[in-house]
């Protein structure tokens, strides 16, 4: 749910997703993330992560005024971070 709507996501879409939860606060790879939710050689060329990191981005409201910071790792990957003071809202994403 995202401000009282249902939200779909597709069978990748939810697996990062859940990947990114599950590591919440530390930094992943494009390596891990790729191998995580893809199985595929990290070594490949490939802009699909970053499609579907933006794509759960603005499904799930993962921005600060949601409590929530998806960013980029310069050369590195991404990191999901809950901001600081709204961690245990329940029912925050």
């Amino acid at each position: 749910m995202y401000r009282g709507d249902r939200v779909t996501l597709t069978s990748t879409e939810f697996h990062l997703a859940f990947v990114l939860l599950s590591n919440l606060s530390w930094p992943l790879s494009r390596h891990y993330l790729l191998e995580a939710v893809w199985g595929r050689n990290p070594d490949l060329q490939t802009r699909t992560l970053d499609s579907h990191i933006s794509k759960i981005r603005t499904k799930l409201g993962l921005r600060p005024e949601r409590e929530y910071r998806l960013t980029p790792i310069c050369s590195h990957g991404y990191r999901l971070k809950a901001m600081l003071g709204h961690a245990a809202i329940p029912g925050a994403l």
